[in-house]
């Protein structure tokens, strides 16, 4: 006779990886600015701690903290192709850790989940990737007198309207 074992609510390991991943991504416009690279480091802790526990506030404030140290490291003059990259990576990493939390709480631990991992994973890269360099064209060669608050506005901005079209 086969044991029924408890049913394990946390997000399976292959479904945080890529929200880890991620995260460190995001750093990447932090390391021009100290305190930029303190909030980031921390967010992302909290963010992969949140993801790992089935803890979706704890996604949410790592995902905040690291989106603040990409605006600082923004604000030291860093190029803005890079400023986009930690968007991107902000972006991907917080929808990674949530989408990780939900399939804990619908599949759980156990559960074989790479396949749907990796297409989510993917399309919510591609889209923020697109808004990404669609803001990075406009930057360009758009008005000259935008400012880098316009270019991480404009990412946030596409960002929270495709969240909003898929939902």
């Amino acid at each position: 006779m086969v044991g029924v074992t408890e049913f394990d609510a946390r997000p399976p390991t292959v479904a945080v990886a890529p929200a880890a991943v991620a995260a460190v991504v995001a750093l990447v416009p932090a390391l021009g600015s100290g305190v930029g690279l303190a909030l980031g480091a921390a967010g992302a802790g909290l963010l992969v701690f949140g993801a790992q526990q089935g803890a979706r506030r704890f996604v949410s404030l790592g995902a905040a903290a690291l989106a603040v140290g990409v605006v600082f490291g923004a604000a030291t003059g860093l190029d803005p192709a890079y400023t986009l990259v930690g968007g991107v990576g902000t972006v991907v990493a917080y929808d990674a850790g949530e989408h990780a939390v939900s399939l804990g709480v619908d599949v759980g631990r156990d559960a074989r989940v790479g396949q749907s991992v990796l297409v989510h994973v993917f399309s919510t890269a591609a889209l923020s990737a697109l808004v990404a360099a669609v803001t990075l064209v406009v930057y360009t060669f758009g008005p000259r007198s935008l400012p880098v608050t316009a270019l991480v506005t404009l990412l946030l901005g596409g960002t929270l309207l495709a969240y909003v079209l898929r939902t």
